[in-house]
């Protein structure tokens, strides 16, 4: 049995506060950061994000290979040697690609199959920088052998686990891989469970810390260590991969029109909403658009808002639901007050704004995926570092959720012009063509910008080597304490 005590030097146990436990086991299924953190200590990727920002192969021995160009073109890459699983099977082509034709992130994208001993994409359309979906968490490889999922990552799970058993966990631990390349420093992490309270606030993972038994933790900063009197720990703030919005869902009759879901972001401050979950410096936070600072600047200035056409506006609703994050999100630290914030500002129009806070990740996936809600207040945490891929999870027609499947066009927005200038930014991210999007989202209002999010953490003084990529990856293995 280890140690409460964080991470001593006989145990070399490193201790990590989340605020939630895992949504899935596959990778491949993932949907939230949480989640990612976790298995991303399991399962890697063809690729990864370098400190500098290039992308440099992980699994895949070298950049992909244009085997064919054109409207459908064809990559393809040799798997590197000397990797397996933690069950000491061999990484090939022929596991990676059959781990790879499950990923989400590449259905209806890209065929995926071996040829010649080389992992092969056949691309439904062009895809230029196809290398950053490879370094997705959710195109993490996969071997699925006997019911169990193993990865090639520096760890694996301490015993046999199941989806319902982590549910009800105070902790998860992992151990060390033995078959891995590279050892990794600490014998066992221990993600330590501490959910939030009612309005979000980590009481437990607070009081955790101050108890010693959390190393590092990417859910407080620098702020909470002064409000709460806690000591011995260094905070890290870092622009974030993310960006807070409502969306409105265009699916449902009150939104099928676009002058009112313009008066409604119209009716919105989003400065309060900022002030509220940066306490400092709140301003240089206000979102201007749904890219992340850390991924392109914003262009042009903000326009003028007319906060009194919803008043006016012929259509306006007496009531709305609207459904919030289950926990702090890396765009969102304060859903709640966020969310009691919004139910403020709508209040002197007449409006009734009726809460929705599920209680876990899967509950807020099923919603979401079913459409079952009118204005979403959430945001979303950038894949890859390709503004294009930002754009077209939430924009794309083929990202609108059907049939209960969880997709991340979250204003189930259909629009083929839409659709022409995103294809159009894909092949060429010019200024001239991201304008083209951004002034689709000015005149048809189907999501509202809020805040940018922040990449923050605390480490103990005796953590070293702690990293945050520019992706928003965090790998364990490397830490020294």
């Amino acid at each position: 049995m280890t140690n409460p005590a964080a991470g001593n030097a006989t145990d070399k146990t490193l201790r990590i506060g989340v605020l939630a436990g895992v949504g899935t086991l596959d990778p491949r299924e993932m949907g939230d950061t949480i989640t990612g953190l976790i298995l991303g200590q399991i399962f890697e990727m063809p690729y990864r994000v370098a400190p500098s920002g290039a992308i440099e192969p992980h699994l895949f021995a070298a950049a992909l290979r244009e085997e064919r160009s054109g409207a459908q073109p064809i990559y393809s890459a040799a798997v590197r040697e000397g990797v397996f699983f933690s069950d000491g099977t061999p990484l090939t082509a022929e596991i990676a690609a059959a781990s790879l034709a499950k990923a989400g992130a590449l259905r209806g994208r890209a065929t995926v199959s071996v040829r010649d001993g080389r992992v092969q994409f056949v691309m439904s359309g062009p895809s230029p920088r196809f290398e950053n979906v490879l370094t997705q968490w959710n195109c993490g490889i996969v071997l699925e052998k006997g019911g169990t999922l193993y990865g090639t990552g520096p760890y694996r799970f301490a015993s046999a686990v199941s989806l319902p058993m982590l549910r009800d966990a105070h902790e998860i631990r992992l151990v060390r891989n033995a078959h891995h390349r590279a050892p990794a420093i600490a014998n066992e992490l221990v993600f330590g469970i501490y959910p939030p309270d009612a309005d979000g606030t980590p009481t437990r993972l607070i009081e955790a810390v101050k108890r010693g038994q959390v190393d590092v933790t990417l859910h407080l900063a620098a702020h909470d260590l002064i409000r709460h009197g806690i000591t011995g720990f260094q905070p890290m703030m870092q622009p974030g991969n993310s960006t807070g919005f409502l969306f409105l869902n265009c699916e449902r009759p009150i939104f099928r029109d676009a002058s009112l879901r313009r008066a409604l972001r119209d009716a919105i401050d989003p400065v309060p909403i900022a002030e509220i979950n940066y306490e400092k410096n709140h301003f240089a936070f206000l979102a201007h658009d749904i890219i992340p600072l850390l991924m392109a600047k914003p262009t042009g200035t903000a326009p003028s808002r007319d906060r009194e056409l919803l008043r006016k506006h012929p259509a306006k609703p007496a009531r709305i639901q609207v459904v919030m994050p289950w926990a702090p999100r890396p765009y969102l630290p304060k859903p709640l007050a966020s969310a009691q914030e919004l139910v403020r500002q709508l209040a002197p129009y007449g409006i009734d704004v009726q809460l929705r806070q599920p209680r876990v990740p899967e509950e807020t996936f099923r919603i979401l995926a079913n459409g079952d809600f009118d204005i979403g207040l959430g945001g979303w945490v950038a894949d890859n570092p390709d503004p294009a891929e930002f754009y077209e999870g939430l924009l794309s027609s083929a990202q609108v959720s059907r049939n209960g499947q969880y997709l991340s066009n979250l204003a189930r927005w259909s629009d083929a012009a839409t659709d022409t200038a995103l294809a159009a930014f894909r092949v060429d991210p010019s200024p001239t063509n991201r304008k083209a999007i951004t002034d689709i989202i000015e005149s048809q209002a189907m999501m509202v910008p809020l805040i940018y999010g922040a990449s923050t953490a605390i480490r103990a003084r005796k953590v070293k080597d702690f990293h945050i990529s520019p992706s928003g990856h965090v790998t364990f293995a490397s830490v020294a304490f």
